[in-house]
C-alpha cells in the first residue's frame, strides 16, 4: 500500500523477506497466506509472488449506498451489521443518503455523492436501489459511475431492473415471492377466502418488491383453489372514503395485505375509524417487522426482514466480488419467516 513495489508489483524472495522483517520462513509464509486470502497478493510458478490489481487499489473503505436511509428503520439495523463484519476485516464503512426530496434535487445531490466515493477509491459497494418507478435510470447511472471506476457492486433488497428480467449486478435480496405465498397459506388456514393486497397508487412492478409479493400471494391461492382470487386496491391506506366504499360492496374483503408494516399500521387505523374490528372485520397483514408492529393496536402479523442475515450476506458477496471480479453475477434470495399476531386472527397469540 505504501508503494515501495508498485513499479512491477513483485514482492522479493522469501528470503530476503524473512531477513528484512527478522522472522523465520515458517511465519513469513503464514503472513503471505493471508495476503494471497485477502486477494491481495498471488503467486506464480517459477516467478515468486506478485501484488494484485485489487491491492494497488486498496483503500480499506466499502461503500454503503442507501439512498432514503432514513425513510426505513430496518436500513439502520443494516448499517450497523455491515459496519461490525467490516471492522472484524479491517475496514471501514462510508453511508452515503440523501436528505433531499425533491426528484432533481435528489438525483443530483446521490449522484455526487457516489462520485466523491469513487474518487476516494471504494474498495466495493453495496447499494440498496431507489424503488420508484421514475428512479430506474438514476438507479443505472449510480451502477454505471462505480463499474467506470471499477469499484464492485452488490445490490441489496432489490434489483435496478423490473422482473422477471435480471441485471449483471450481484443481488442479495428476501424471497418475496416465497414471502407472499407463506401469507397466502397462513390466511386460507384462518379461513380467510376474500382477499385483497393494498398497492396504493402504485403501477405494476413500479415497486419490484411489492409486485412480487402479491406474485406469490395470487399464485399460491390460486393453487389452493381460492375462486376470488386477489383484488389490487389501488387506493392509499388512509383514504376514509374509498376503503368505506369498498367495505360497503359486495366485493368486501376479509383480509388485507400491506406491502410494508407503515402502510399496515396505517390502515388499521383507518379501519377503526370507520368503526371496523380487526381482525373480527377485516383482518391485517404487513411486511419488515419493524418496532412499531408489535406496538399496533392489534399488534400486526407480518413478514419479518431476517435484516441482519441480509447484511451479512451482502458483505460477504461483495468480498468474493471483489477478490472474483469475473465471476457470474449471483442471485442470493433468503427465506424471512411468518411473525402471527392477533391482526390476522383472535385465536392467535
Amino acid at each position: 500500500m505504501s508503494g515501495a513495489y508498485s513499479e512491477e508489483g513483485k514482492l522479493p524472495s522469501e528470503a530476503k523477506l524473512s531477513e528484512h522483517f527478522g522472522v523465520s520462513r515458517m511465519t513469513l509464509r503464514g503472513a503471505l497466506e493471508q495476503l494471497r486470502q485477502q486477494g491481495l497478493i498471488e503467486k506464480r510458478n517459477g516467478s515468486g509472488s506478485f501484488l494484485t490489481k485489487r491491492a494497488y487499489r486498496r483503500s480499506g473503505l466499502i461503500g454503503l449506498v442507501i439512498p432514503d436511509y432514513e425513510s426505513y428503520e430496518f436500513f439502520a439495523e443494516i448499517k450497523k451489521e455491515a459496519e461490525r463484519h467490516a471492522a472484524r476485516l479491517g475496514y471501514r464503512v462510508e453511508l452515503v443518503f440523501t436528505r433531499e426530496r425533491t426528484h432533481d434535487a435528489l438525483v443530483r445531490d446521490i449522484r455526487r455523492k457516489v462520485r466523491k466515493l469513487a474518487v476516494s477509491r471504494a474498495e466495493g459497494v453495496i447499494f440498496r436501489p431507489f424503488v420508484a418507478e421514475d428512479m430506474v435510470e438514476t438507479n443505472k447511472e449510480i451502477v454505471s459511475i462505480l463499474r467506470h471506476a471499477e469499484i464492485p457492486v452488490v445490490l441489496i433488497d432489490s434489483d435496478i431492473t423490473s422482473p422477471p428480467n435480471r441485471s449483471s449486478c450481484d443481488l442479495v435480496a428476501v424471497n418475496n415471492v416465497n414471502a407472499g405465498r407463506i401469507i397466502a397459506d397462513h390466511l386460507h388456514d384462518c379461513g380467510y377466502g376474500r382477499i385483497a393486497f393494498l398497492m396504493e397508487d402504485r403501477k405494476p412492478f413500479a415497486n419490484a418488491n411489492w409486485s412480487n409479493r402479491l406474485f406469490g400471494l395470487a399464485g399460491e391461492l390460486a393453487l389452493l383453489g381460492c375462486e376470488g382470487g386477489v383484488r389490487r386496491l389501488d387506493f392509499a391506506p388512509n383514504d376514509e372514503r374509498e376503503l368505506g366504499k369498498l367495505l360497503r360492496s359486495h366485493a368486501r374483503p376479509d383480509a388485507i395485505v400491506c406491502g410494508n408494516d407503515e402502510q399496515a399500521i396505517l390502515l388499521t387505523e383507518t379501519l377503526a375509524c370507520l368503526g371496523k374490528r380487526i381482525p373480527d372485520d377485516v383482518a391485517v397483514v404487513g411486511f419488515d417487522d419493524i418496532a412499531a408492529a408489535r406496538l399496533a393496536t392489534p399488534p400486526l402479523t407480518t413478514i419479518s426482514q431476517p435484516v441482519r442475515k441480509l447484511a451479512a450476506t451482502a458483505f460477504k458477496t461483495l468480498l468474493a466480488r471483489m477478490r472474483y471480479p469475473n465471476n457470474d453475477p449471483r442471485e442470493i434470495l433468503l427465506d424471512a419467516p411468518l411473525i402471527v399476531r392477533r391482526s390476522t386472527s383472535e385465536l392467535m397469540p
